[in-house]
């Protein structure tokens, strides 16, 4: 009887160091990054521009900074820019003070500030846009963004994702090769990053007619889309 327990637990003991041996040979795996960098031409861009005045009072400064605003909304329906396409991005109204050495901080009226952004698909209007905007009153224009709409930035994610992809394979085929292996399936993939940065023409310190002579020589430049992914990849 003692015999027989004997080789019992050494055929289980057995069995397990096969057992392991099988998990420990399915369990070896390749972990790698892949990496994809693309460039597209924008297909849409964004002006930022609006008004920021000093007066007395707060309504005062108020209501003049709505006129400008509604004047610059009215010019550029005119133009054919979608009330749908603009939207306004910042608004405030707050006391204005300076100081002086004698007299310390003092109150000289109240700013009121609303920014416009402008979204348009057909690129050769921003220079209008910024022409309109200026002429109805704004006296900030803050930059212009060339970009990607919502439909194409979904499309070239899918094209940087797949590319990513590709870049893994070939370096997991590439460190497989150098050990002697091969590789077999893929046990996780995921993605660890996907970015894409609109091209962004600053235009904070132009004002007036040399605002509006610089939008209209801006020329759209490409936009870059890059992703990353992480496979872990059986090896056989």
């Amino acid at each position: 009887m003692k015999i027989n327990a004997i080789l019992g637990l050494l055929l289980v003991i057995a069995l397990i160091g096969i057992t392991g041996c099988q998990q420990e040979k399915e369990e070896q795996t390749i972990n790698v990054q892949g990496n994809s960098e693309l460039t597209f031409d924008p297909d849409e861009a964004e002006v930022w521009a609006g008004i920021s005045i000093v007066k007395d009072t707060a309504e005062e400064a108020q209501s003049e900074a709505n006129k400008v605003i509604n004047a610059i909304i009215g010019g550029l329906r005119y133009k054919g820019i979608s009330e749908d396409a603009i939207e306004t991005e910042r608004l405030s109204l707050r006391e204005e003070r300076t100081w002086t050495k004698d007299e310390g901080s003092k109150v000289i009226g109240w700013r009121a500030s609303q920014t416009l952004k402008v979204k348009t698909t057909d690129l050769t209007k921003v220079g209008i846009i910024v022409d309109v905007a200026v002429n109805n009153g704004a006296n900030q224009i803050n930059n212009i963004n060339f970009g990607l709409s919502e439909e194409k930035e979904q499309e070239y994610k899918k094209q940087a994702l797949s590319e990513a992809a590709k870049n893994a394979k070939e370096k997991a085929e590439i460190l497989a090769e150098s050990l002697g292996a091969k590789l077999g399936k893929i046990k996780t993939v995921s993605e660890s990053n996907f970015y894409y940065r609109p091209y962004m023409y600053d235009m904070a310190e132009k004002t007036g007619a040399v605002a509006v002579e610089e939008a209209a020589a801006v020329m759209p430049s490409d936009v870059k889309v890059t992703a990353n992914v992480n496979i872990v990849y059986y090896l056989k």
